[in-house]
């Protein structure tokens, strides 16, 4: 059973419309770097201008990460609001189901997060030339938009309603921002700062410069904690409630 629900989730992946069209807008959010490069950063001695695109490589992650989560509320979503969901359950256990669709909604939110560092290292070829490919970078960014694909899946479970899903996974997320600007030490221990200073990301690069940056093992341990956390209530949702239209 678990090897068929597995293959069932498998073949949604390969043709998951919603997976395109994220994929689309990360690509259009990396592009968007480009009006955040001033005309005198062209012209700049390359010192110079690798030193103001360093951080860009953060703001990346961050465009990502918002967008797979907003995949992963959708992986869920659209399949219980098309009858999907219910219909599979038809044949296949609860549980089944889930733990199947955690490994194709990491993967989907990984894909996402991928294409926005592509969208950006296009549109920063096109104003500067283009920037030396970190792979150490682009690893992390997308592990982090696979953690995020399964945060916002569990933010799916948890709503179930479509739209609502939307916006509170974008808010979980992108909300620590601004927090930060009125709490920067606590908003560094929120859920999208933890997913990228655990990965190796500096969050002081995206307007966290008055807070320390967490170390690591603590940033990963409070990482864990919030995914658990929102994983364990989504999955309680999914395995108790109706998901019947």
């Amino acid at each position: 059973m678990m090897l068929r629900s597995f293959r069932a989730q498998v073949r949604s992946l390969m043709g998951d419309v919603v997976l395109l069209a994220v994929v689309v807008a990360a690509f259009a959010m990396g592009l968007s770097l480009a009006t955040n490069v001033p005309p005198e950063v062209v012209d700049a001695p390359p010192r110079i201008r690798n030193e103001f695109l360093d951080p860009f490589s953060t703001v990346m992650a961050t465009y990502g990460a918002v967008l797979s989560a907003i995949y992963g509320s959708f992986r869920y979503t659209v399949d219980r609001r098309n009858g999907v969901v219910a219909q599979r359950l038809t044949i296949q256990s609860r549980l089944a189901s889930l733990l199947t669709r955690l490994p194709a909604t990491a993967v989907g939110g990984a894909i996402v997060s991928l294409a926005a560092v592509a969208g950006g290292h296009v549109a920063l070829a096109v104003v500067v030339g283009g920037i030396r490919i970190d792979w150490v970078s682009t690893a992390a960014t997308a592990a982090v938009g696979a953690i995020a694909g399964l945060w916002g899946l569990g933010v799916g479970l948890l709503v179930q309603q479509h739209l609502t899903a939307l916006f509170l996974s974008a808010i979980t997320l992108g909300g620590a921002m601004i927090v930060g600007i009125f709490w920067a030490a606590g908003a560094a221990w929120l859920p999208l700062p933890a997913m990228l200073s655990a990965s190796g990301f500096d969050i002081q690069e995206i307007g966290f410069q008055s807070s320390p940056m967490p170390k690591s093992p603590f940033a990963a341990a409070a990482l864990v904690a919030w995914l658990a956390t929102m994983l364990a209530a989504g999955a309680l949702s999914f395995l108790r409630r109706d998901v019947k239209q």
